[in-house]
This record gives structure tokens, sequence and C-alpha cells, in this order.
């Protein structure tokens, strides 16, 4: 498989030739800046290596967290003695830095630059809460390591390699003063390697070389530009997906649209079934009346011929009894048949004479005693006399008590009024007639 660089000017190559025989080794980053672009450490993290970055910049930071889960990631900068300092941010870009003249620079040449506040530590303190196990190199990526190298106990930690920014060819008094010696430099970087590992300066003594195997990684400084080409690409790309929008889109519509069509579709075979069968009904309804209608006419015929036949029975009796009342036997037996319907109907008004003269005399007897009631009512006296005497008498009190109440109840004779005055109205004609049956008995 071969190598992919990221850092700028091959260091993670020169690291990589030294210690590829270590599987799972650890690193310090500091200034550890993108996770990709210009990394001395993304080459060691794609083969199992982990370690601390420390990085003060927000931008790469968060890119850090997201891209290295199994790093330690830290929002600081490394320095001789813990506290804070002023900050300088230039975002998206490697050049933030501590140096307020060199901020002030970027901002001459036309940067952004965002001062704001950064915790420091000494790498002594964060070797102690976070390192495990032996470090293999530390990188240190910033400006001016000096200060870093003062809180840094080398002959506590001993890693293996010391990276660090070249100047002009000067070394640093801190590591040699541990021991450790230069191995490489190649106007940028100087490798220095520690006493007990002298065996690995003979892996620095040549630059990157072919016999590395190494291919540049996208964006890599001395890789063919592939602005233009990315540009292009990524016209492409979003034409591509507004394209790949709209099919969906369409596709979408399409797929609506259809279902509507199965949808109307299903309804209309729905209605032309319930069509088939309300079509069935009514031809089915349609031969139920003509069979009703075919019967209603073979009776109308019958029915017809019937009356026919009546008509013409009823003219023949008719014929016959016109016939018969105009013959001379039917005229001469004619008083025949009025006697005998007299004697058939004697025998039945004799059965009823008896009744009719005991109601006959019965209704003449009750009238003959109401009035006689009536009478005695009139005459307070005689009423007197009567009812004492009927006292002593059950029978007689009873049957007094019924015809009272019968006369009572029954409706008052009419009066004859004189003939001039039946010109009266008839509320005066009764006044005067009530007048006329109390006169007597005044």
């Amino acid at each position: 498989m071969r190598l992919i660089s990221y850092a700028a000017h091959f260091e993670d190559l020169m690291l990589w030739r030294a210690l590829r025989q270590i599987e799972h080794g650890q690193y310090l980053d500091v200034g550890a800046g993108d996770p990709l672009a210009g990394s001395a450490t993304q080459l060691f993290y794609e083969r199992g290596w982990h370690g601390i970055n420390l990085e003060p910049a927000y931008t790469p930071l968060r890119q850090l967290r997201i891209a290295r889960p199994a790093d330690i990631n830290l929002q600081l900068a490394a320095a001789a003695a813990e506290g804070t300092a002023d900050f300088y941010e230039v975002p998206n870009t490697p050049l933030s830095t501590l140096d307020a003249a060199q901020a002030e620079a970027y901002r001459a040449h036309g940067q952004d630059v965002v001062l704001r506040q950064a915790a420091l530590r000494t790498l002594d303190q964060v070797c102690a809460e976070h390192l495990q196990g032996p470090l293999h190199f530390v990188h240190l990526g910033m400006a001016d390591p000096a200060a870093a190298l003062a809180g840094f106990d080398l002959q506590r930690w001993q890693p293996w390699l010391v990276v660090l920014r070249a100047h002009a060819g000067a070394t640093q008094p801190a590591l040699q003063a541990a021991g450790y010696t230069l191995a490489y430099q190649d106007g940028w970087k100087q490798y220095y390697v520690a006493p007990q590992q002298a065996a690995l300066a003979a892996a620095l003594q040549l630059p990157p070389n072919p016999d590395d195997g190494y291919i540049l990684a996208e964006g890599h400084p001395h890789s063919f530009p592939l602005t233009a080409w990315q540009q292009r690409t990524a016209a492409a790309e979003a034409e591509a997906a507004t394209s790949r929008t709209w099919a969906q889109a369409h596709v979408a519509e399409w797929k609506h649209k259809y279902g509507q069509l199965e949808q109307q579709r299903a309804r209309a075979d729905e209605l032309a079934r319930e069509l088939n069968q309300v079509r069935g009904m009514v031809e089915e309804q349609a031969g139920r009346l003509e069979h009703d209608r075919q019967h209603y006419l073979e009776q109308r015929a019958i029915m017809d011929q019937r009356l026919v036949n009546e008509q013409a029975l009823v003219q023949a009796v008719e014929a016959r009894e016109a016939a018969l009342l105009a013959s001379l036997s039917w005229r001469i037996t004619r008083p025949l048949r009025q006697g005998s319907l007299m004697l058939s109907s004697a025998p039945g008004w004799l059965r009823r004479l008896p009744r009719r003269l005991v109601n006959g005399v019965l209704r003449r007897i009750k009238r003959l005693l109401g009035a006689m009631v009536r009478y005695v009512i009139a005459r307070p006296r005689l009423s007197f006399f009567l009812r004492r005497a009927l006292m002593r008498v059950p029978f007689l009190r009873a049957l007094a008590i019924k015809l009272y109440l019968r006369a009572k109840t029954a409706p008052a004779e009419e009066v004859a009024l004189p003939p001039d005055l039946n010109q009266l109205p008839d509320a005066a004609r009764r006044m005067f007639a009530d007048l006329r049956r109390a006169a007597p008995h005044s």
C-alpha cells in the first residue's frame, strides 16, 4: 500500500521511514492545525497510531475533533509556564500566531485577524495528564519552539524524535543539553534523535525520494494545482445534483400521477362493475315488467271476453224478463201473486200484534202516571200528604220515587200558543208558555 504524504515538507515521510517498525505508536503534535492539509501526523493516524494534538484556533480544533476521535485534541498553546496570552487567529488559514508583530504584518497584507485569549500549558503538564506509554515523536509546528521546549523535560519523557522549525540552521540548546543530536535538516525543519535511539539517525540521512513509495495528498503544496479542475468538478456536480433533484421531483410527481391514475382506473373498474350490476338489475326488472305486462294483457283479454259474455247473458236475461212481463200469463196471475205475498207476511204481522198492543197500553199508562206525578208535584199540600202516606208502604214509596225521577227528567209538553203569538221569537214564546203553565197553580 502506497503512502499518502500530507505534510507540506514531507515530515511525515521522513518520520515514517524511521518509525515504520512501530505498529501503534504515540505522537505529540503542537500547533497541529488542519487534520489533513499540511498535517505531519495524518499518515500515522491512518495506520493505527494515536496521540495528543494541541491547537488554540477554533476552526482547525473542531475539524480535528471530528476527523480524529481516537486522538486527544486540546484547545491550548504550549508555553514555558501555565497562563493565558493574546492569540491572533487568522480564520481558515494556518497563520494563527501568538506574535503580535506577525499579526500586524498579516493585517497589513489584508488578512482578517481576530484577537482573543488562549490558554497556555506546559508540555510537561500535558504529558503528565494524557500520555500513556512511550512518546515516539514530537512535532513542534509553531514559528518559535523555544518557549514550548522550556516547559518540556526531555530527560523525563524522552521522545524518540523531535521535529521543529529551523532558524537559519541554528540548533536548539535545550535539545543539545538533553543529549539529542541533529540527524537531518532540509532548510525548513530539523530532526533530532534521542541518545537512547541513535540508530534511527541512519533512516534520516536521505531526503524523501521515490524509494519511499508515496503519493501526494489532494491539495498538497507540491502537487499540480487542481483548483480549476475542482471548480469545474464542483460546478458539474452541482449541475448533476440539480438535475438529479429535478429528476427525483419529476419521478415523484409521475409516481403521484401514476398512483392517481391507478386510483382512477380502480374507481372506473368499480363503477363499471356497479354499472353492470345496475344494468343486470334493470334488465331483470324489465323482464319482470314485460312478464307482468303480458300477464296483465292476458288477464285483460280474459276479462274482456268474460265481460262480453256477461253482457250477452244480461241482455238475454233482460230479454227473457221483458218477454215474461209482457206475457198474458204474467198479467193474469198478478192478483194471485199479491195475495200470496200478503199471506206470506201475515204470520209475522200476527206474531207482532200482541207486543204492539201491550207496548201501546204501557206507554199510555206511563204517560198517565207521569201526568199524575206532575199534578201532585205542582201542588205542594197534596204532595206533602201523599209523601207521608207513601212512607208507610215501602213498595209504593220506591215506585213513587221512580215515577218522580222519570217525570222530572221527562221533557215538558209543548204548550199551544195562541195564533196571534206565532210571530214572536222563540225565547219570548217559551217564556209565555212557562207563564201559562204556572198560572193555574198560583
